[in-house]
């Protein structure tokens, strides 16, 4: 009888073990699958926030960004800041005239003027030589450190005081100016009548 009671004890005994260790095992196991499901869930916020992709407003058609990307010689992808383009777009071919602020005359300062305050949302003094001196700190006189957006100043004739011109510079050596006789256009820097009369650069944009 003793002999009896002892089996089934100790079969009762390995039994609950048995339970436990089940038990143990299913909890074990569910941990394991919250644990996964995190991490999915983790990489999931990752892998979507690779996929949004922002989206720039569009300014210009393709014929105009086509346009301006055979004026600056640069391949049509790497044509940069549409808004900037499309600004100059509104006032190209408006004819050169000193003092004026409109499409129907304009002179450089004044053209310069409603860019940056559209584009850049930043407002400059009216004339040439008050933009020089806006901030004399941001000139430069090394063209090799050009960005678009960086103004252009330059003496046109000997007898002007420090400067007496302004435009901004663009792309691949390419600046816009209303430039007398031609009026508003896209200049070459590089050529030598603007080389002959080049003062400095001046970045007045501290986040380009």
């Amino acid at each position: 009888m003793k002999l009896k009671l002892s089996f089934l004890l100790i079969i009762a005994l390995l039994s609950g073990c048995a339970n436990k260790t089940a038990i143990a095992g299913q909890g074990e196991y569910y941990r394991q699958e919250i644990e996964k499901s995190k991490r999915l869930a983790a990489a999931k916020v990752v892998q979507d926030k690779k996929e949004i992709t922002i989206v720039e407003p569009s300014y210009l058609t393709k014929e105009q960004r086509q346009g301006f990307s055979e004026l600056l010689g640069v391949p049509y992808e790497d044509l940069e800041n549409e808004k900037l383009y499309a600004s100059i777009d509104e006032w190209m071919g408006t004819p050169y005239q000193w003092g004026g602020t409109t499409k129907n005359g304009v002179d450089c300062s004044a053209y310069v003027q409603d860019i940056y305050e559209k584009v850049y949302g930043l407002k400059l003094p009216r004339t040439s030589i008050q933009q020089f001196d806006f901030d004399i700190k941001a000139h430069f006189s090394g063209q090799k450190f050009l960005r678009q957006g960086d103004l252009l100043f330059f003496r046109l004739r000997d007898e002007d005081k420090v400067v007496s011109h302004v435009g901004i510079y663009l792309q691949n050596g390419k600046f816009t100016g209303s430039n007398s006789p031609h009026g508003v256009q896209i200049a070459d820097l590089n050529s030598k009548y603007w080389q002959d009369r080049f003062v400095s650069g001046a970045r007045l944009l501290k986040n380009l």
